[in-house]
């Protein structure tokens, strides 16, 4: 990763580019001058713009001076005179310039390894256009003075600042922004010393023994490319050039096949040609890399996701079969990973269910539908039917053409079969209410005489017409209920309660069932107890259905409590009966505070504009069926703030159809909700200055439009485009410009109306609509507006700076309504206020 350089010590980056330029130019001159020579290698230059370009701009002219007369004291100090050294600084000078500058403003040194493009745009900036500047005007020096001709000087200048540039600037520029570590630590260094070596002892031998040898020049470079950084393939590069620049500059390369004059002239052009496609192909191959390591993440993330799901999860073709599966959904339906992705989810999908299924795939490949959730059926490996809960969705690729299902499968099998107990259970419960049969008692208190009817000794297991007494009955009675069973009858018998009770008997064949009895005592008219009547029925079946049903409630009761959603119940008043914890963490009351409240107490809902929003339990309640939240719905919390939900109440009926209530399932949308608006206002607005950016603010003018065509009014359209203002990115930088545009977008917003539309349209543009503003008011703003601007110091590393505006205007009315042509208009205005001296305003009438 490029990292962001701070400006370190000033006096160490000036002896560095004094050391490093005195050095390079003297190698440079000496070499020149060698019998044999034919022409220099200039690696100077290149070396300067690298330490540079990411300066503070006020640090430029002392590295500058340095470096320029470090070039002074390297030609004097091989007896050129004052005259002749100090030509060369004037092209040096403009060389170095016009590549730090161009190199910082394009920004292609930070993209230069990214891509072939960028690379070849850097080396444009860098290493081609400022050579081409530099050698016209060192060419045009040394023709005036006699010294060369024009053509020979400028071919000769070219190719070596041309070979310094491409040779050092590259790595030089690496080395700036990132650190040596990250060199070091090449992943393939032992490669990067093999070719290094390669390099060395190769290119001599290539140049001085091998026909054709800038093939084989070019040869490990290209190699290398594909195998190392593209830091690596630079240090190659480089050192190629070096070694193979100091045979050639030395006229010991043989080209005796071209013409004295063209050898001299192009000696160094194949050089530059081997070394070029390297770089190209390092940079391809750095975006390449850089690529497949993102997509290798995010495929990544994906399958961990995937992977470690605690739900069922698959990708699914556009023709049913399954792509991909996770280990939940293989434990789920009993198949192995191979197995699933041979089948299709029609296989799997119960028949009754797959029309349903099927259907809500074809609206969401039709665009209708985004997504969908449905309870449907699977069919285990064993034959066994499966419930689960599926939610699917659609990808798309850029172009909007479906690719792709991801299906999330959670099995919700458990519950289902719950429901389904319960419900037989229920039935059960009824049934056994109509079939049980009830025996009626009574006991002659004076004869302890005890009278059964027939239900009671079919209960019993005796047989009709015994004559039976208390100890009789207390004979059947379990051991382990008989004393408690007595005790209260007994004192059922002196009038001190009520008799209702349950206890368990021994029939007469050795069977055991479970009784319920009530009694009441009947007296004389002096309150003396004659006798006791009473019923027994039994209750066996329902105590042992009363005992599954509580096992069974307390498993949904855990479920409801384990749940992600908020479950809240209500009677057919709407006045809540239940909570789960998620529902009272959502509404912050607590389930035994809020039973017996209404709904609308418990859960204040509001709509996106404030306002209370109807519960839907009263739509439920009212029509017996299930209703949603419509719209964007919110909940007030009573500790303060509101949950953004979506909610459906559903009706709660009894077996034979009787509503019993309701029950409202809320879940939880805020991050969601949150998500939409946050990507709803970054593409409206400007990221810089918060305000609107072009494309909505031309919606607001064809709107502004719109209302004035309806309404017969009036409004004001403004261009305002800042004076000065690129003075400030040049002088102190885009960062300085960024902090002005911020300064002055506030002062705009708290000048105009609430109702105005403020806007960035780009750059140093703003664009204004001044709603049904009459053209006088409009002017006495934007003259305000103009002074307050002009009032805005900025002050920025010690220094300050102003801009002004100018600011054109068009009217809008019935008659002039166009957008497109009212923004000309405004333009059009403008600029005739910035040519009329700039710091006023100009109105275009129509």
């Amino acid at each position: 990763m490029p990292r962001t350089r701070e400006p370190g010590a000033f006096l160490p980056t000036l002896l560095l580019v004094f050391s490093g330029y005195l050095l390079l130019a003297l190698g440079a001159v000496w070499l020149s001058r060698q019998p044999g020579s034919i022409a220099t290698l200039w690696y100077a230059n290149a070396f300067t713009v690298a330490l540079l370009w990411d300066q503070p701009l006020r640090r430029w002219a002392p590295i500058l001076a340095v470096a320029m007369l470090a070039d002074l004291l390297a030609n004097l100090a091989f007896g050129d005179g004052l005259a002749l050294a100090s030509s060369f600084i004037a092209p040096n000078l403009l060389e170095i310039i016009l590549a730090a500058a161009l190199l910082r403003v394009s920004g292609a040194a930070l993209r230069m390894n990214e891509s072939p493009g960028a690379f070849l745009q850097f080396m444009f900036f860098g290493a081609l256009l400022p050579p081409l500047m530099g050698a016209s005007l060192g060419a045009s020096i040394l023709a005036w003075q006699g010294l060369d001709s024009f053509e020979s000087g400028w071919m000769y200048w070219v190719e070596g600042a041309m070979l310094g540039a491409v040779s050092v600037l590259p790595l030089a520029v690496w080395m700036r922004q990132h650190s040596w570590w990250e060199f070091i630590g090449e992943r393939r260094r032992h490669e990067l010393l093999f070719y290094g070596g390669l390099v060395l002892l190769g290119t001599p031998l290539a140049l001085l023994w091998l026909p054709f040898p800038f093939v084989y020049l070019s040869l490990p470079l290209m190699i290398a490319a594909v195998r190392l950084t593209f830091a690596s393939t630079a240090l190659l590069v480089a050192m190629t050039s070096v070694s193979g620049g100091l045979i050639i500059a030395l006229g010991l390369l043989d080209a005796t096949t071209l013409e004295k004059g063209w050898r001299d002239l192009l000696v160094y052009l194949p050089l530059l040609l081997a070394l070029l496609p390297a770089l190209l192909l390092a940079s391809a191959v750095e975006q390449l890399r850089k690529r497949r390591r993102e997509l290798a993440a995010s495929e990544t993330r994906f399958r961990d996701a995937m992977d470690h799901s605690a739900i069922g999860m698959a990708l699914v073709g556009l023709d049913g079969r399954w792509q991909r599966v996770n280990h939940a959904l293989c434990d789920m339906l009993g198949y192995s990973e191979d197995e699933l992705t041979a089948l299709s989810f029609h296989d799997l999908t119960h028949p009754e269910d797959l029309a349903d299924d099927l259907e809500l795939v074809r609206e969401v490949l039709a665009g209708r539908r985004h997504s969908y959730r449905l309870e449907k059926r699977y069919l285990h490996k064993s034959g066994r039917e499966i419930w689960g809960l599926l939610a699917v969705s659609l990808v798309r690729d850029h172009e909007g053409e479906p690719m792709y299902f991801i299906s999330q499968i959670e099995d919700i099998d458990r519950r289902k079969r719950a429901e389904e107990r319960e419900a037989e259970l229920a039935r059960r419960y009824s049934v056994a209410t109509e079939a049980s049969g009830v025996g009626v008692w009574e006991w002659d208190l004076a004869s302890d005489r005890l009278l059964w009817d027939e239900g009671m000794c079919r209960l019993y297991g005796r047989s009709l017409g015994d004559d039976l007494s208390f100890a009789d009955w207390r004979a059947h009675l379990h051991p382990d209920d008989a004393e408690r069973a007595e005790r209260e009858v007994l004192a059922a018998r002196e009038g001190s309660r009520r008799l209702d009770i349950e206890f368990r008997i021994r029939r007469a064949d050795g069977g055991q069932r479970v009784l319920k009895g009530h009694a009441r005592l009947v007296c004389d008219a002096d309150g003396t107890p004659l006798r006791m009547v009473g019923t027994n029925w039994d209750v066996s079946e329902l105590r042992q259905l009363a005992e599954r049903l509580h096992d069974e409630r307390e498993r949904l009761q855990v479920t409801l409590d384990a749940i992600g959603d908020g479950v809240i119940t209500t009677d057919l008043e709407g006045r809540v009966s239940f909570l789960n914890p998620v529902a009272v963490r959502l509404s912050g009351w607590q389930s035994d505070e809020a039973q017996g409240l209404p709904i609308e107490q418990v859960l204040l809902l509001e709509g996106e504009d404030g306002r209370l929003v109807p519960n839907p339990v009263r739509e439920c309640l009212e029509q017996g069926s299930a209703t949603s939240l419509q719209g964007l719905a919110s909940l007030r919390h009573p500790a303060g703030g509101t949950i953004a939900l979506r909610g459906q109440a559903a009706p709660m009926r009894s077996g034979d159809g009787t509503l019993l209530g309701s029950v409202l399932v809320l879940t939880d949308v805020s991050e969601a909700r949150a998500m939409q608006k946050h990507l709803r206002y970054a593409a409206t607005h400007d990221a810089l200055t918060g305000l609107l950016n072009r494309p909505a603010f031309e919606d607001a003018l064809a709107e502004s439009c719109r209302d004035v065509l309806q309404n017969d009014g009036s409004s004001v359209l403004c261009f305002i485009d800042l004076d000065r203002f690129k003075q400030v990115n040049d002088s102190a930088g885009h960062a300085a410009g960024d902090e002005l545009l911020r300064q002055l977008a506030r002062l705009m917003q708290s000048q105009v109306r609430a109702g105005d539309q403020l806007a960035r349209l780009g750059g140093d543009e703003f664009a204004l609509i001044l709603r049904s503003c009459p053209l006088p008011q409009a002017e006495l703003l934007a003259a305000r507006l103009i002074a307050q601007i002009q009032g805005v110091v900025l002050e920025w590393e010690g220094q300050q700076f102003r801009v002004g505006a100018s600011i054109g205007m068009s009217c809008i009315h019935g008659s002039n309504a166009q957008p497109a042509e009212l923004l000309k208009q405004a333009d059009t205005a403008c600029y005739r206020a910035k040519h009329a001296g700039r710091g006023q305003f100009a109105v275009e009438h129509r």
